[in-house]
């Protein structure tokens, strides 16, 4: 998957205009765990959580949705050490 990288500084900025078409995949250094951003019709956003003890295709359990930027920013925080990278596509 093609994607544009971006600093984290820069990460507030991106989700505040995040389209419906467009997403943001965050990797720890390790390739897992993976977080997912993409925002609903209602302009919600909707986080995709994978690690190694579940997949994108067997589990709803590990989706959040966030209302502001701000969350989503504390919710990856709480989730990464400071080396991860952030990709939008």
């Amino acid at each position: 998957m093609d994607c544009v990288q971006i600093k984290e500084r820069d990460l507030l900025k991106r989700l505040a205009s995040l389209d419906l078409d467009e997403g943001i995949r965050i990797e720890g250094q390790s390739q897992t765990p993976k977080i997912f951003i993409n925002r609903n019709a209602s302009g919600n956003f909707v986080v995709q959580f994978v690690d190694n003890m579940n997949s994108l295709n067997n589990s709803t359990h590990n989706i959040k949705y966030f209302y502001s930027p701000a969350e989503v920013l504390k919710f990856v925080k709480s989730t990464f050490d400071k080396n991860f990278s952030i990709c939008l596509y």
